[in-house]
C-alpha cells in the first residue's frame, strides 16, 4: 500500500508539472492565434506557478506576449499597452537572469535590441513630424529597455525642449549628466532652462560650475557664469575666481580678456583695458581682445563727440574745437587696435565699418576711402 500511495502522489506531480508546462505551451498557442488576452490569462499562471516560475522559456513567452500586448493595433489594449511595454521589458531580463549563457538570454537580448529600435525609430517618426509629444513618449519608453544607454535621454531632451515641455527636457538632459554623458550642447541648453525658464539663477551657476569643470576654455561658459555671479551680485567672486585662475596660469590670454570683461561690466574702465593689454600681450593674435580694446577707445570718443554734437552754437564756438581734439587723442588710441583687428579678421564687416569711421574722424581721407571700397566689395550685408 505504502508503494502505491508513493506511486499515485508522483502520478499527481507529474500531472502538475505537465499542467503548467502546458499553460505556457496554450499560451504560445493563443498568442499565435491572436488572442492576446487568453494568451496572457495562461502566461500569467505559468510564471505565478512554482513549477515553471524559474524557468526561461516561461519568462521569454511571457515576454512575446506582452510585447504583443504593447504594440497591437486593436483598441481593447490601448489602456494597458503602456503596463504591458514595461511588463515585456521585465519578462526579457528574467529570462535573461535566469539562462545567463543559454539560448533564451541571446533570444532575449536580439527582442529588446529591437523593441528598442523600434521606439527610437518611431520617435524619430514622431519627431520629424513636429509631434514632439509623442516623440517623447517613444523615447520615454525606450529607455525604459536600456536605462544606462543616454540615446532615448538625448532625443527626449531635444524634443520636450522643441515641444516646449520645458520640465521634461530638463529631466533628460539631468538623467544624461547623471549617466557621464557631457556636451556643450547639453550644458548650454541646461543654463538656458534653468535661467530663462525657470528664472532660477542659482541652480543655472550650479550646472555652469559643472559645465566649466568638463569645458575649462568654454568661453561663453565663462561669461554667462561672470553675467549671473554679477546678476547675483557675487562679482567680488567672479573677480576672485578669475585672479585664482590668473594665478595658476599667468600666461592664459582668455583669463585676462574675461576679466577685462567683467570690468567693463562693472564700469572699472582702468581694469579693463589693462587686462585687454594683457590678453594682447599673451597672444598678439586674439581678435576679440583686440577688438575690444578698439571698441573701448572707440565708444570714449564716441561719448565726447556727442558732448560737442549736443552744444549749442555759442557753446561750440567757445568749446566745441578743443572737445573734438579729445575725441581725437581716443579716436587715435583706438586706431593701431582696429588696424590690427583689421589684419586679424579682413572680412569683418562691422572691424571695417569701425575702421572707416575712425579714418574719416582722424581726416585720413585716401584711407577711408580705400576701406569703403573693401566694403563695398564684401556686397550687401546679410539680413539679421
Amino acid at each position: 500500500m505504502k508503494k502505491l500511495v508513493s506511486i499515485v502522489i508522483f502520478c499527481l506531480m507529474a500531472t502538475g508539472v505537465y499542467a503548467q508546462n502546458s499553460a505556457v505551451n496554450k499560451a504560445s498557442q493563443f498568442m499565435d492565434k491572436g488572442d492576446l488576452m487568453a494568451a496572457k490569462e495562461q502566461i500569467d499562471l505559468a510564471t505565478g506557478h512554482e513549477k515553471t516560475m524559474d524557468k526561461p522559456k516561461t519568462w521569454f513567452t511571457k515576454g512575446e506576449i506582452y510585447e504583443s500586448i504593447a504594440f497591437s493595433e486593436e483598441s481593447e489594449y490601448k489602456d494597458m499597452q503602456d503596463e504591458a511595454l514595461t511588463e515585456s521589458v521585465a519578462a526579457y531580463n528574467k529570462a535573461m537572469s535566469i539562462d545567463e549563457n543559454g539560448a533564451y538570454n541571446g533570444l532575449s537580448t536580439i527582442k529588446v535590441d529591437n523593441i528598442w529600435s523600434v521606439l527610437i525609430n518611431k520617435g524619430a517618426s514622431a519627431y520629424n513630424e513636429e509631434n514632439f509629444e509623442e516623440a517623447l513618449d517613444y523615447f520615454g519608453k525606450s529607455s525604459i529597455l536600456k536605462p544606462e544607454d543616454t540615446t532615448a535621454y538625448f532625443y527626449a531632451g531635444i524634443a520636450a525642449q522643441q515641444g516646449e515641455l520645458y520640465e521634461e527636457a530638463l529631466v533628460n538632459y539631468y538623467k544624461l549628466i547623471e549617466l557621464d554623458y557631457h556636451t556643450e550642447d547639453i550644458y548650454n541648453s541646461v543654463v538656458f532652462l534653468e535661467r530663462g525658464v525657470n528664472k532660477d539663477n542659482e541652480k543655472a551657476l550650479e550646472v555652469l560650475g559643472m559645465a566649466r569643470e568638463h569645458f575649462p576654455d568654454n568661453e561663453t561658459f565663462m561669461k554667462e557664469e561672470i553675467n549671473l555671479l554679477i546678476i547675483t551680485e557675487q562679482t567680488d567672486e567672479a573677480k576672485a575666481k578669475l585672479n585664482e585662475a590668473i594665478a595658476a596660469e599667468p600666461d592664459n590670454a582668455n583669463l585676462y580678456y574675461n576679466l577685462a570683461y567683467i570690468s567693463e561690466l562693472t564700469d572699472d574702465d582702468e581694469a579693463a583695458i589693462a587686462n585687454y593689454e594683457k590678453a594682447i600681450e599673451a597672444d598678439p593674435e586674439y581678435f576679440d581682445a583686440t577688438f575690444n580694446l578698439a571698441v573701448n577707445y572707440y565708444n570714449k570718443a564716441a561719448e565726447i563727440l556727442k558732448k560737442a554734437n549736443d552744444m549749442d552754437l555759442r557753446t561750440y564756438q567757445k568749446e566745441g574745437k578743443k572737445v573734438e581734439e579729445e575725441a581725437k587723442v581716443e579716436f587715435s588710441k583706438c586706431l593701431p587696435y582696429l588696424e590690427k583687428s583689421y589684419e586679424l579678421e579682413p572680412t569683418d564687416r562691422k572691424v571695417l565699418e569701425t575702421l572707416q569711421t575712425v579714418y574719416v574722424q582722424l581726416k585720413m581721407n585716401d584711407k577711408a576711402e580705400a576701406t569703403y571700397s573693401k566694403i563695398e566689395a564684401l556686397g550687401p550685408p546679410e539680413e539679421e
